[in-house]
């Protein structure tokens, strides 16, 4: 019941009755690729590695699209994963001087400011010449001003990436729909707006824990994208009950027990995702199971419809089968209407309570926590804590990837009887106030915890203790060089959207919370805090 093949399917199989997509890989594959459309040879170059696609693929008449390329790293360190000083703007001033890519970044940069003076100021750090702008001084600059900056470059990366690859291929392809560059779930909102200019389709991966569509995003796409259509490009589950032996240790998507279960999630996912008007199609990732070894990048799961002897996924299959027996009908029929403007912001619900017995603050590093402080940083960076006198002193090297930061418990004497280990009941407080010597060169965030808080994606959030486990965060707060009290209003908090539920209720659960992290950006190289006290006031 299958009609398409998807992307890297072998060239062979394009003489038979299944329509095909090819993934053309029109800048290569290099780490900075999504800045090649500044690079004065970028045309030559897509001639050249079109011209070695096309030669794997003989049978191109039942070939109806082509992906320009797969899962780009927009967000400029990674695919995915949102740093918000480690954009292309700072990987194009990380190459040498003469390479075009910088050139450009450059010319962005003084088109916008007068001169390098005015430019300094504004991103917050001195600079002495244009020639000495570096990516380890843009890492180390973060504000409002510095992000508007950051997100028109990669507007202008996008424009002149999609804007020339789509012109080249559609005139070496004629007929063939372009399909956009399967985006590793999401993308940089600048980016889905230069596909949606070029592209006949926007193609993206999601790999979903539950089974069904999900309404934000497809409204994002549809809307930044300038109602382009759009299709899912890899979806999937995996299964511990599998012939292959698959560990299932590496890979994306969600783990289930059995193969009834993968039935069942692919027959509720295709329907739901393709009762959306906008929606045009659904790719399964794979046709086989992968090695229980891994390949090439060890990625060892379950995912295929058959295992790696050619044996059926009998389950499997005869839900795909009847599911697709009717997809045409429920997309026709469906009552679901595109989306006509974005989803707006989900405001943060905070009630501090009633609670007069309690002091009028607590402080969380005189007071017995439940827990001792928790340290966390990426794999290039370090935080320690050392107690000088009355002073908690913060040493940080914050590295070149997502940072660092400290996590402070809340104190004993609030503990819950139940719910989560680390439960706290933090009701009748409304403000936390950080007394502390910072640098005017740190720039840190203050997150909030509930109890029951873990990974965007997780399969199941502890709500024993009466929360929903989602995260709150106060971004992108300035040092001040002297000893300063900074207050939060907690009514101030904003979701966050790379840790926690992302389906919450946007509901501070003040009685049932983990505790309040420091967290330092990466990009900001050694430095240290000292912190006299952190508090929760009313």
């Amino acid at each position: 019941g299958f009609n398409t093949l998807g992307a890297w399917s072998d060239g062979r199989l394009y003489d038979g009755p299944l329509y095909g997509t090819v993934c053309l890989y029109v800048a290569g594959h290099a780490a900075d690729r999504c800045l090649d459309g500044l690079r004065p040879d970028f045309e030559q170059r897509i001639e050249r590695h079109l011209q070695t696609m096309l030669e794997a693929y003989p049978y191109m008449d039942n070939v109806f699209g082509v992906y320009l390329d797969n899962e780009m790293p927009w967000y400029g360190h990674a695919p995915w994963g949102e740093i918000p000083n480690h954009t292309l703007l700072e990987q194009a001033l990380s190459l040498p001087p003469e390479d075009a890519a910088r050139q450009a970044a450059l010319a962005f940069l003084k088109d916008r400011y007068d001169s390098v003076r005015a430019f300094s100021e504004v991103w917050g750090r001195p600079l002495a010449s244009w020639e000495q702008l570096s990516f380890e001084y843009a890492r180390s600059c973060l504000n409002s001003h510095t992000q508007k900056d950051r997100n028109d470059f990669i507007g202008l990366a996008a424009e002149a990436f999609y804007a020339t690859a789509a012109r080249i291929v559609r005139q070496r392809l004629p007929g063939k729909l372009i399909l956009g560059t399967r985006f590793a779930e999401y993308a940089p909102e600048p980016v889905i707006r230069a596909c949606g200019r070029h592209c006949d389709i926007i193609s993206f991966n999601h790999y979903s824990r539950q089974p069904r569509s999900d309404a934000e995003m497809l409204a994002r796409y549809w809307i930044w994208g300038g109602q382009t259509p759009l299709m899912v490009t890899e979806f999937s589950w995996r299964a511990e009950e599998n012939t292959s032996g698959n560990p299932n240790t590496a890979g994306a998507g969600a783990v289930v027990k059995t193969q009834a279960e993968r039935a069942a999630n692919y027959s509720h996912y295709v329907q739901d995702v393709l009762s959306w008007p906008m929606v045009v199609g659904a790719h399964w990732f794979e046709f086989a199971d992968q090695s229980p070894q891994g390949r090439f990048d060890g990625e060892n799961s379950n995912y295929g419809i058959v295992d790696i002897q050619h044996r059926p996924y009998v389950e499997l299959l005869a839900a795909m089968k009847q599911t697709h027996g009717r997809l045409v009908r429920l997309h026709a029929r469906s009552e679901r209407v595109a989306p006509d403007s974005l989803p707006g912001p989900r405001a943060v619900v905070f009630e501090a309570g009633q609670y007069p017995d309690r002091p009028a603050s607590v402080d969380l590093l005189s007071e017995v926590p439940i827990h001792d402080p928790a340290l966390y940083h990426a794999d290039d960076a370090r935080i320690e804590l050392k107690r000088d006198g009355e002073v908690l002193v913060v040493g940080f090297d914050s590295g070149n990837e997502w940072g660092c930061g400290v996590l402070f418990f809340g104190p004993k004497q609030f503990k819950n009887e139940s719910g989560p280990a680390f439960s706290t009941h933090l009701g009748g407080y409304s403000a936390i106030e950080l007394d502390a010597v910072i640098g005017k060169d740190v720039v840190f965030d203050i997150f909030l915890d509930e109890a029951g808080v873990d990974a965007p994606n997780a399969e199941r959030y502890d709500t024993s203790g009466g929360d929903d486990g989602e995260s709150f965060v106060i971004p992108m707060i300035q040092g001040r060089a002297d000893r300063h009290t900074y207050r939060f209003e907690l009514k101030a908090l904003r979701p966050r959207t790379n840790w926690g539920n992302q389906h919450g209720l946007r509901r501070v659960d003040i009685t049932s919370m983990k505790g309040i992290s420091i967290f330092f950006h990466g990009g900001q190289g050694n430095n240290q805090i000292s912190v006299y006290t952190l508090k929760l006031v009313r």
